[in-house]
């Protein structure tokens, strides 16, 4: 799955390495986190937040209410968005990496996953080159 480096536009090379900068700074001091996502429009970024209620949600509804919000924000507009949540990887040798996932979007509606693993050595959070994969 790592044959090749991963190339994305400007607009999400910005959105994904602002969020790799926010997942080191949190996953030392959380053990996870919360899903988040960007979008970026005209050279500006902004954040897209779930809605605040009084009710507990699983990640996955977090996730998926983000994925409503970000297609609200971006329909009919020239928009890149990531989608960030944690994640975990099966090897193919039985082993479970914790990841990054970060799924990504562009004005013409080109999707991709990309997974980060990640490892906590002394304190500090150390990404490896993600695992790209092409969704459709």
């Amino acid at each position: 799955m790592l044959d090749r480096p991963v190339t994305l536009p400007k607009p999400l090379n910005e959105l994904v390495s602002r969020a790799l900068h926010l997942c080191e700074h949190m996953l030392p001091v959380c053990e996870v986190f919360y899903p988040f996502a960007a979008i970026y429009e005209h050279g500006r970024v902004g954040c897209v937040f779930s809605e605040e209620t009084n009710s507990t949600k699983r990640e996955s509804q977090l996730i998926e209410q983000l994925q409503w919000r970000i297609i609200d924000a971006t329909t009919d507009s020239n928009s890149y968005s990531v989608l960030v949540y944690a994640a975990t990887v099966n090897t193919q040798d039985s082993n479970t990496l914790e990841a990054i996932a970060i799924a990504t979007a562009t004005p013409n509606h080109e999707e991709r996953l990309l997974l980060y693993p990640y490892y906590k050595v002394d304190g500090k959070v150390v990404i490896s080159p993600p695992i790209d994969t092409v969704t459709r």
